[in-house]
């Protein structure tokens, strides 16, 4: 069947440079048939193939080289024309009469995998016609990787809603990889273990949470994540601990303030609505700080743990924990939720922060590093993904990991040529990235694992297993 173009076409051009018969003509664009006659095209508006000049590549590829760049896929073959191979391959021939073109030579035909194509109905010719023509050969064998469009010409083509799903990726080794399995070696490591000098810094700091809980809530967090046992620091108790303590600092604090003013004594009754006042006023900053659990019923888990009005004294007293108690990793973050590009729908921050590598964690333990990167999980908005009808979810990704010069490298990289084309046109997609993870202490190698688009690996080091 010769290949054409339908109405879908986008005057692109990137399909005329890939023909070898320049058989493709932008719309309005005489073209010269092989008698050497120049005719016009029959097409205003969009690319034309010209089925005198379509060998359907047979000869120079084992595929329609206009299919495979087209970024809307409305190169397919016309079912008004079926064609043998060996009618596209005395064509080759006569269009390229200086070339030598064996009886081999590629052909989509020949591909393995092909399935037989079925016999152009008689009825696609008239009968006076059919009576006098030679009976046609057999049908020769079509790719079965892409079956042809029941269309005529101009109309619009029909396609998938969603690609196939992808086989599931073979495991994959890299140099520095050790033989062990990632589950056994996790679980050789046990939980974090601390140096002795670290402890005296950890016992005071869970001795202080009633104080820290009056950090605000992205500082408490950090330190969540810096001390990793919350043995030591939870967000949580802290928050808790800090409110029950600011019922009792509250009475205290204005009934001194009381007394220094001379405004009442200190052993008298007149004390009493001073205490009830700070007691209020304790009551009233612990409503405000959990509001969403206390008034909507959101799990304490799930809700803001706020700072006390107060929490920035002690802002100095949590960066010094920090400096004593961790950190103990780091994590990549970002700034806002995202953002509107024009008519575009809405680009989640984080997704965007994906497709650079920047949304990883950094767990640096006593005996080795936990290293996580999550890979993209949607592709971004785009009228062109809309064209293609792409799948919402990102296909995974191909990716290189690499131990150098005390860095730890993710390469990683679009594989999909789908989605590769959206890379150009899609704003803040790239097509690779590289995440490097700066490493203080000596490894002995690495070990990952790739899953549900996050990679894990896991890097002992060469020293320090206390």
């Amino acid at each position: 069947m010769a290949t054409m173009i339908t109405s879908e076409c986008i005057n692109c051009g990137a399909c005329e440079p890939e023909c070898p018969n320049t058989a493709i003509y932008q719309g309005g664009v005489e073209w010269q048939a092989p008698d050497g006659t120049m005719h016009p095209a029959l097409s205003n508006d969009v690319f034309y193939i010209v089925p005198e000049k379509c060998t359907e590549c047979v000869g120079f590829h084992d595929h329609e080289a206009c299919a495979a760049v087209c970024p809307v896929d409305c190169c397919v073959p016309n079912p008004a024309l079926p064609e043998t191979h060996e009618v596209l391959l005395a064509r080759a021939r006569a269009l390229h009469p200086g070339e030598s073109i064996p009886d081999d030579a590629p052909s989509r035909f020949h591909r393995a995998g092909a399935a037989p194509a079925p016999a152009a109905p008689a009825a696609a010719a008239p009968a006076a016609s059919a009576a006098a023509a030679p009976a046609p050969p057999a049908a020769a064998p079509v790719a079965a990787a892409k079956p042809a469009a029941r269309v005529a010409a101009g109309a619009p083509v029909e396609k998938p809603v969603a690609a196939p799903r992808a086989p599931a990726r073979p495991a994959r080794t890299f140099a520095g990889e050790l033989a062990t399995d990632f589950d056994a070696l996790l679980s050789e490591l046990g939980a974090p273990r601390r140096r002795s000098g670290r402890l005296l810094p950890l016992a005071v700091l869970a001795a202080a949470q009633g104080l820290l809980g009056a950090l605000p809530a992205a500082e408490k967090q950090r330190l969540e994540a810096a001390v990793a046992d919350r043995r030591f620091f939870d967000a949580q108790r802290a928050t808790a601990a800090n409110v029950f303590l600011d019922l009792l600092l509250y009475p205290i604090a204005l009934v001194s303030f009381a007394v220094a003013t001379g405004r009442v004594g200190l052993f008298t009754l007149a004390v009493r609505p001073w205490v009830f006042w700070g007691f209020a006023a304790a009551v009233v900053e612990a409503c405000w700080r959990l509001r969403e659990n206390l008034f909507r019923g959101v799990p304490l888990p799930a809700t803001r743990l706020r700072g006390a009005f107060y929490g920035l004294v002690f802002y100095p007293l949590g960066r010094l924990v920090l400096l004593l108690a961790g950190p103990r990793g780091a994590e990549s973050g970002v700034a806002f939720d995202g953002f509107y590009a024009g008519r575009e729908p809405f680009d989640e921050k984080l997704e965007r922060a994906r497709r650079y590598g920047e949304v990883y964690r950094v767990v640096d333990r006593d005996d080795a590093y936990i290293v996580e990167v999550e890979f993209p999980r949607a592709l971004p908005p785009s009228s062109l993904g809309e064209q293609l009808e792409l799948p919402a979810e990102m296909p995974d990704y191909d990716y290189e990991l690499e131990l150098k010069d005390g860095t730890f490298l993710v390469h990683g990289r679009v594989v999909d040529p789908r989605v590769r084309k959206l890379t150009g046109a899609a704003p803040a997609f790239p097509s690779a990235f590289t995440t490097r993870v700066a490493l203080h202490d000596p490894v002995v190698g690495f070990r990952h694992r790739y899953h549900d688009k996050t990679l894990e690996v896991i890097l002992p080091k060469a020293q320090g297993r206390l």
